[in-house]
């Protein structure tokens, strides 16, 4: 493998786990806050929405700073990364309506199949669109 293949390898695996370790805080925030409303009686649907929201708040700066470093302007960023959400934050109710509506699994493993679904896509807008930096970038 050449020096640039190799460099290129070792940034896409650093910056996956960083994305990982991001994302896992991210996600326990969203159940945390999914947690607690279930048990204040509100109905899973709602409550995963609210998680996703609150999710995505701490989401994004977890991102921002550690998984992609971003070096550009929130002002830059905010917005794609709005735009972004709004389209993740759709697909997590459709996928967890469908698995808990519809396929009428349990709240866990939905939303668990939902998480999985969700954050794969969320990567690749993420790395694509909102913090598409065309700098090179260190380990």
């Amino acid at each position: 493998m050449t020096t640039i293949v190799k460099q290129i390898k070792n940034i896409f695996i650093f910056q996956s786990i960083r994305f990982a370790v991001s994302s896992g805080i991210a996600t326990a925030s969203h159940w945390f806050v999914m947690a607690i409303l279930i048990v204040a009686s509100t109905t899973p649907t709602v409550a995963t929405a609210v998680g996703a929201l609150i999710g995505a708040i701490v989401n994004y700066f977890l991102q921002r700073k550690i998984t992609f470093r971003s070096s550009s302007a929130n002002s830059s960023t905010l917005l794609s990364y709005i735009a972004v959400c709004i389209v993740i934050w759709f697909l997590n109710f459709l996928f967890f309506f469908i698995f808990y509506q519809i396929a009428l699994l349990s709240t866990v493993v939905s939303q668990g199949i939902t998480t999985l679904s969700v954050a794969l896509i969320s990567y690749f807008l993420y790395k694509r669109i909102v913090f598409n930096e065309h700098q090179p970038q260190s380990i």
